[in-house]
């Protein structure tokens, strides 16, 4: 297992992101991966039958071909100077994958001990936003959105409703959230979905014990207003780096479609580095 980066669109823009995941790998003790999937330049074209149509379909994978090389030349380096510069105690390794983004994305996340994307994935006209519809939204599987900034610290957030889908995120996150001293339980029980009020805070007991299993110290906080702006105060108050939530929403016509909550942190340049869930 690893923590995996997941590489693509501009190569300008990937110090945020790969910031995230060294800082994670460290946390976690683990290896890291940055991963560069890029699509077969073969099945980019359409073929039409004719010679002329298949000498010009020749042409455009040779010269997508070499874009490609270029592009994931570029993010070798990008990866490799930072990841080297970091120390000895850091191995990292970068991979190049043909194929769908998509797919190469779920392979990773599957087993990794933290799956990372920058947060301009989300954008529908971003390269790896087929990786997270995809990782999030259709595999169910948890990823880390890295922030615009990291500010590491040993605190973590979890927005907490007493849902499935909150107690999902604390599960599949749980390697994540062990690495932190304290965990900051996040609620605000006036924004509690009224099917999960009456299992709600016997289930907020349930977590802290849970958490304390773990040997962590929990803060619960009780919030109001807002849930977005409520977190993103919580977090910055106790000094987090990182927000444990579900994800509410789902896919349509390849737009990601989220609930409140998760859109105005997805947009907010303040928030930190969010781990979600679905």
């Amino acid at each position: 297992m690893s923590v995996t980066l997941m590489l693509g669109g501009n190569v300008d823009a990937i110090k945020p992101a790969l910031d995230c995941a060294i800082h994670l790998t460290k946390r976690l003790q683990s290896t890291l991966t940055g991963l560069c999937a890029l699509p077969d330049p073969a099945t980019s074209s359409v073929y039409i039958t004719g010679a002329e149509t298949v000498v010009l379909g020749s042409a455009a994978i040779a010269s997508l071909t070499r874009a490609q090389d270029k592009l994931v030349a570029d993010f070798s380096q990008a990866f490799s100077t930072p990841t080297k510069a970091a120390g000895p105690w850091l191995k990292a390794e970068f991979h190049k994958e043909i194929g769908s983004v998509a797919a190469h994305a779920v392979a990773a996340a599957t087993l990794d001990d933290a799956f990372i994307l920058p947060n301009e994935a989300t954008q529908s006209n971003h390269a790896l936003n087929p990786a997270f519809e995809q990782v999030l939204m259709e595999a169910h599987l948890p990823l880390v959105l890295a922030p615009n900034q990291m500010a590491p610290s040993d605190t973590c957030v979890i927005a907490w409703d007493g849902s499935p889908i909150s107690a999902r995120a604390v599960r599949l996150h749980l390697p994540l959230i062990r690495t932190y001293k304290h965990v900051v339980l996040a609620q605000n029980t006036r924004k509690v979905r009224h099917q999960w009020d009456h299992v709600c805070q016997s289930s907020k007991q349930r977590v802290i014990d849970l958490l304390h299993d773990e040997r962590l110290n929990v803060t619960p906080v009780e919030m109001s207003g807002a849930v977005s702006d409520g977190l993103l105060k919580t977090a910055e108050e106790h000094g987090a780096s990182l927000i444990v939530m579900g994800a509410y929403g789902h896919n349509r016509i390849g737009q990601m479609l989220f609930g409140g909550t998760t859109r105005k942190l997805l947009h907010s340049a303040a928030a930190p580095a969010l781990a979600l869930c679905r």
